[in-house]
């Protein structure tokens, strides 16, 4: 199973940024959106206090948290792809802040059946755009976790086929 993962931070890495929000959504449309409590506000760029922490507290069912307790929710969340589950992200540091969050569990906690693959080479550019476009009408703004995960989804030139 794809699953597509996107997450918004505080800064570029370079900065040692801080998780802020983390979203998945699969192939079928099932989804897991959080938001984390334990980010420093005082990390984030003059972006991502614009842009992306006002969309923040408007997904109704969104997981709220400090890291550990996000991580524990995301790993219950996996357990339903124990036997196939590939995370597709378009940037590197999705994954590595994803990945930074599970390992905080105890060793029998942490999901080890998942695989990566970077997609950001297999997105087409143009239905990326078309799909902002379109979701602009029912108020969804990139630069939220989750609705940046479901435009990756519609966008994956791997799914186009299937």
């Amino acid at each position: 199973m794809l699953v597509f993962l996107d997450t918004e931070f505080t800064d570029f890495p370079e900065a040692e940024c801080d998780l802020i929000a983390i979203g998945l959504v699969d192939e079928a449309g099932r989804e897991f959106y959080a938001e984390l409590t334990d980010y420093r506000n005082e990390a984030c760029t003059g972006f991502v206090r614009d842009n992306v922490l006002p969309l923040l507290g408007k997904h109704k069912d969104r997981v709220v948290g400090t890291r550990f307790a996000v991580a524990k929710e995301l790993a219950e969340w996996l357990q339903e792809y124990e036997k196939e589950c590939i995370i597709c992200f378009d940037y590197n540091t999705d994954w590595q802040l994803m990945r930074d969050m599970l390992m905080l569990l105890p060793e029998d906690m942490q999901p080890d059946f998942l695989t990566t693959r970077n997609i950001w080479g297999a997105l087409d550019l143009l239905k990326l755009e078309w799909f902002w476009l379109e979701k602009d009408a029912i108020g969804w703004k990139p630069h939220m976790a989750l609705y940046d995960a479901h435009a990756n989804k519609f966008a994956y030139k791997g799914l186009t086929n299937r």
